[in-house]
């Protein structure tokens, strides 16, 4: 925390003359502080209302620093940052209400009950009643203090190799999800393994699916072909809480410290009203992208959704506090309106989306060079091909190349720059790739598990690099 002192001298100087610099009704004006506050993202996503409405209900004596892509490598960022703003090495910080459970905080499990906070409008009747005031309490034990609960996205099935609808989807399927008690027992409830992965990667052989708001989404470049997200249903909101430094709040005036708690549920109605915009706005970029369908699930599949995970209410309904949340939260959910649901818009947007559409695909059948396959070529292997030692040393190393019915992942997995999607088609002994603008054109041979693919003379020559060395295949 720093004070920054504002003494131009024609203030000062007014100040003399109106009783030492005093604020109507003889209290002294606050000092402006500057806080420095820390989030995983990057910008002020999530915290921008937050941060206006401090400034106003403090009338500009708290500024804020925001430290962007704060532990944003870690998968686990929220511990650390949490013992940061304990040992003070940042005054604030935004951690994700889903996590808390794993540090041993259980008074927000109730919001992360599955499928129980499912919309925008029970979240925000949720965060402007009584109850975040109450779970904040429970921060405490960790050292620091629950100063504000902000909104965020309904988090929604995301699935990379086939459609999340009903409980039966699910069934040993591999789903990404932050680290949180209450998702990882959803989601085995339903039959699937939970894994928590790095922000941007999400590699479509290690995961089926994930659990996702639409911006991460698009913004991470998730959707590839055959990638879906089913829109009318929510596992639970993507909510945040500011906790503080004690030390920090201690030195500031009781002004100060209110306008950061009160600020939590002034920034409620704003955020929303954001978040529904940019739901509209995300799912029409990724609608518009053609690599993404957004479904809808049936009432018959929402039932087996809800079925499957009786057990995880059973569970969280064994704290008699949890147990109280969750009446009071479906109290609110009788009286609130429908979950509203991301679609695709009715028409398509005038302006190309920020990313390239990949072509249609046409061939959905499986076809015979269907599965998950891995190269390892040597950099005298690479040269042999492209006749050239430049690059080499880079072109070198491990491929893993998946292909499932006229949908393509390439990566190089020595590097670190996630996977390309791309399509392709088999006639006869001939398959043609398009990745974005690159189209490469092949003679393919299988045997033993031993894919083979050797350029057609006069074929386009493109994306991926799949001719060093034989493909061996490691999944189906």
């Amino acid at each position: 925390m720093r004070i920054a002192w504002l003494l131009l001298p024609a203030l000062a100087l007014a100040a003399v003359g109106c009783g030492g610099g005093t604020k109507a009704g003889g209290q002294r004006q606050d000092e402006t502080v500057i806080l420095g506050i820390a989030s995983h993202d990057y910008a002020d996503r999530d915290l921008a209302e937050y941060m206006a409405a401090v400034g106003r209900l403090s009338d500009g004596s708290i500024r804020f620093e925001l430290k962007e892509g704060w532990r944003a490598e870690n998968v686990d960022s929220d511990r650390g940052t949490v013992a940061d703003v304990k040992a003070g090495k940042i005054d604030l910080a935004k951690v994700a209400v889903s996590s808390l459970d794993t540090l041993d905080v259980k008074d927000f499990q109730a919001v992360m009950a599955p499928f129980l906070v499912d919309g925008l409008a029970l979240e925000e009747r949720l965060l402007t009643s009584d109850l975040p005031a109450h779970m904040l309490v429970g921060v405490g034990r960790l050292g620091v203090r629950g100063v504000a609960m902000l909104a965020g996205e309904p988090l929604r099935p995301f699935g990379l190799t086939h459609r999340l609808l009903g409980a039966s989807d699910y069934r040993d399927a591999v789903i990404g999800i932050a680290p949180s008690l209450v998702s990882a027992r959803t989601l085995r409830a339903l039959g699937a393994t939970t894994r928590a992965y790095l922000p941007r990667d999400l590699p479509p052989w290690e995961f089926d699916g994930a659990e996702l708001d639409l911006l991460t989404l698009e913004g991470d470049h998730y959707d590839g072909p055959g990638s879906s997200v089913t829109g009318n249903v929510a596992f639970s909101p993507r909510a945040f809480v500011v906790v503080a430094n004690r030390n920090v709040l201690a030195n500031l005036t009781a002004n100060q410290r209110n306008a950061l708690i009160e600020a939590g549920r002034e920034a409620v109605g704003p955020a929303v009203a954001r978040l529904r915009t940019e739901d509209r706005e995300e799912a029409a970029i990724l609608c518009g992208r053609g690599r993404l369908a957004v479904v809808r699930a049936t009432p018959a599949d929402i039932a087996t959704l809800r079925a499957a995970v009786r057990s995880v209410y059973a569970g969280l309904e064994r704290d008699p506090q949890t147990r109280s949340f969750i009446r009071a939260i479906e109290g609110m959910k009788r009286r609130s309106l429908a979950p509203e649901a991301s679609q695709c818009p009715r028409k398509r947007p005038r302006r190309e989306p920020r990313a390239r559409r990949e072509p249609p695909v046409r061939q959905l059948a499986a076809t015979p060079i269907d599965g998950s396959w891995e190269m390892t070529a040597s950099r005298t292997q690479v040269i042999d091909v492209t006749h050239s030692p430049y690059d080499s040393e880079a072109d070198a190393g491990r491929y893993r190349f998946v292909l499932r019915r006229g949908r393509a992942w390439s990566s190089h997995l020595g590097e670190a720059r996630g996977s390309h999607a791309g399509v392709f088609s088999v006639q006869g002994d001939v398959v043609r790739f398009t990745f974005g603008n690159e189209v490469g054109v092949y003679r393919w041979n299988v045997y033993r598990d031993t894919l083979t693919l050797r350029y057609v003379p006069g074929g386009a020559r493109g994306a991926p690099n799949p001719t060093f060395a034989p493909w061996h295949r490691v999944g189906r």
